[in-house]
């Protein structure tokens, strides 16, 4: 079954520091586990260990009790402005997820998680393991927690 009617999520915030200091912090992937509720860290596989295209790291997940890494594949690294990348678990695709900035002092960010890749039977089977519910909703929850942890720890460095 395909995947296709899933949504897409995306949420905004608005943060007061230069793109070039949000983007190295959202393309650093060993730091995603100081701002994310779900995502603990990543840690780079293989050469080159940097977020350029092509770059692998393993992000390193949890809720509750429950554990998981994921192996994923860096698709776009534009510094200043963009980083996204390609999720999956094992052998089975997960979706893209990603970064855009926009702005010059002060900058906006989206962040977005679309192009879920799962199949039926995949999207049950975490949605239920895991009781996030609809998938979409909870990303959109925790999406939002991330950018506004992300926005005081860079807002404070700043100031």
């Amino acid at each position: 079954m395909s995947s296709a009617g899933r949504e897409s999520v995306s949420v905004r915030a608005e943060i007061a520091a230069a793109p070039d200091a949000v983007w190295a912090a959202v393309a650093d992937v060993t730091r995603m586990g100081e701002w994310s509720p779900e995502c603990t860290g990543a840690s780079w596989r293989g050469s080159p260990a940097a977020p350029v295209p092509g770059a692998r790291f393993r992000g390193h997940n949890r809720k509750g009790g429950i554990r998981w890494n994921t192996v994923c594949r860096v698709v776009e690294a534009e510094p200043g402005h963009a980083f996204a990348w390609d999720v999956s678990f094992g052998p089975i695709p997960v979706a893209r997820w990603g970064f855009r900035l926009t702005g010059g002092d002060g900058v906006t960010v989206v962040e977005q998680f679309w192009q879920d890749r799962r199949d039926r039977i995949s999207a049950w089977t975490t949605e239920t393991v895991l009781r996030t519910g609809h998938r979409a909703e909870w990303n959109r929850r925790t999406m939002t927690e991330t950018l506004a942890a992300l926005k005081r720890s860079l807002e404070a460095d700043a100031g």
